[in-house]
């Protein structure tokens, strides 16, 4: 049995492509929400998510909930403009299928794995129910501590989820694998949109009991090119263009700056 892992498309279709490609004997696929805003392709991706059958499960994310409810993203504040300003450009891509099936999502699911439990959770803020808070690096319990927003107090989500043998996370766009205690906790990447200075499609393989961190190199100008025919102020769909092909990592465009368009 092989299972891929996969978060964070965020409408970048010829990235999700490239995975799928890469791992084209996947028996089951776990896609761990964020289907949506950021790139261009937002429709494609979503109708993948569609097709799916059993045993492969499809989180919901926040952009997923913003999309599939008519309500504002509420990101981070450095990615608010992006996501604003992304939301409104491709919300109209979507037919109300694909957004009922966007709403509809779970933001957390249990599943068994051999003998043992597994979870699978977004990590998202947005969602009034989410089952636990966010937390600054500084102030995280976690092990994997950095600057990026991450889950506080590891004893509120073990209290939820009961210690299971593997815990997939995402959200952060950077790949992660670690242990804490007897559970190994997984963090695939982003696959649309990577934050770790790699370009290529980050993403996880589960085969054998083992869990492997994975990247998938695809063409970024085809993206590039989709998100020129968007309808968009310049200063967005430059930032974009800019983290697409630098891996996230940009010193340029501080927010301030964003939000105010220069």
């Amino acid at each position: 049995m092989k299972a891929l892992l996969l978060s964070d498309i965020h409408g970048n279709w010829p990235a999700l492509q490239a995975v799928l490609h890469a791992e084209a004997d996947a028996n089951q696929i776990i896609c761990l929400g964020d289907l949506v805003n950021y790139g261009p392709q937002p429709a494609e991706c979503v109708g993948w998510a569609m097709r799916l059958n059993s045993p492969s499960l499809v989180i919901q994310g926040h952009h997923d909930r913003a999309f599939g409810l008519g309500i504002a993203p509420h990101c981070a504040p450095p990615w608010q403009p992006l996501a604003e300003a992304m939301q409104s450009a491709t919300n109209h891509l979507l037919t109300p299928e694909m957004k009922h099936f966007l709403g509809a999502l779970q933001p957390i699911q249990r599943f068994p794995c051999g003998e043992a439990t597994c979870v699978a959770y977004h990590n998202h803020t947005a969602n009034k129910n989410a089952p636990f808070p966010h937390v600054r690096g500084q102030n995280a319990q976690w092990p994997w501590e950095s600057d990026i927003v991450l889950l506080g107090h590891a004893e509120s989500l073990f209290v939820l989820v009961g210690h299971p043998a593997m815990l997939f996370l995402s959200h952060t766009h950077q790949p992660m694998k670690t242990n804490w205690g007897n559970t190994l906790v997984v963090n695939p990447g982003s696959v649309g949109l990577p934050a770790d200075g790699d370009a290529r499609a980050a993403y996880a393989v589960w085969e054998d009991g083992a869990v492997t961190l994975r990247r998938a190199a695809y063409d970024v100008e085809q993206t590039v090119r989709a998100l020129e025919r968007l309808t968009l102020e310049e200063h967005i769909r430059q930032y974009l263009i800019e983290m697409l092909r630098a891996g996230g990592r940009l010193a340029t465009y501080p927010t301030a700056e964003l939000a105010a368009g220069r």
